[in-house]
């Protein structure tokens, strides 16, 4: 964990810290959470529990006097426990991932998926990343030579788009493919000749 990384604290947790989130609006789409054993198993506890029993569906994060309130889908909430640090001037710390399942496994049915994106690392390629997500979810195959055309195309019919995050480490998009527009302009684009098969 990066002393140099300003840290958000939980309102409903205070012994946990964040160091990173991507949103939707106001749905938490990716957390990068930090604490002890203990409070990392009590959160999660806390997202499995009925409402009615103190279960969560969302959080509130403060950081200097700001604060954000993010909703949490648990019907589609992944969790990964990342890294543990034994020796620290704090004990055991754990980092957990949460993230909305679609950041891993699209939901092809609906064709919609989210696509987070680590940019300190100078070995991923986001615009592949992105580009292998679409021919995923598309309703036909996808030549890689038309790559420049249809993401400016989906762009324009906001197919793709932008999601707010937390800090300069990590960034995402939504994508979706659902709407019938999206299709027929693709469709169009092929049958005009202006997406060519070589």
């Amino acid at each position: 964990m990066s002393t140099s990384t300003p840290l958000w604290r939980l309102e409903e947790a205070p012994e946990l810290f964040l160091d990173g989130y991507v949103a939707d609006g106001d749905r938490a789409v990716f957390l990068s959470l930090w604490g002890r054993d203990t409070a990392i198993h009590e959160l999660m506890a806390k997202l499995t529990l009925p409402v009615a029993e103190g279960g969560w569906t969302g959080i509130t994060l403060q950081q200097d006097g700001k604060q954000v309130a993010l909703q949490l889908d648990r019907e589609r909430l992944a969790k990964r426990t990342t890294r543990t640090y034994r020796q620290t001037r704090f004990g055991s710390l754990l980092n957990l991932w949460l993230y909305d399942a679609r950041c891993q496994d699209p939901d092809r049915a609906n064709r919609q998926c989210y696509a987070i994106f680590n940019e300190r690392d100078p070995h991923q390629d986001k615009s592949a990343m992105l580009w292998s997500r679409l021919c995923d979810l598309a309703a036909f195959p996808l030549l890689d030579h038309w790559q420049p055309t249809i993401v400016q195309l989906l762009l324009e019919h906001g197919a793709i788009r932008m999601l707010d995050q937390a800090s300069e480490r990590l960034s995402g998009v939504w994508i979706d493919l659902s709407l019938a527009s999206v299709q027929d302009a693709i469709g169009q684009l092929i049958h005009s000749g202006n997406l060519a098969t070589q």
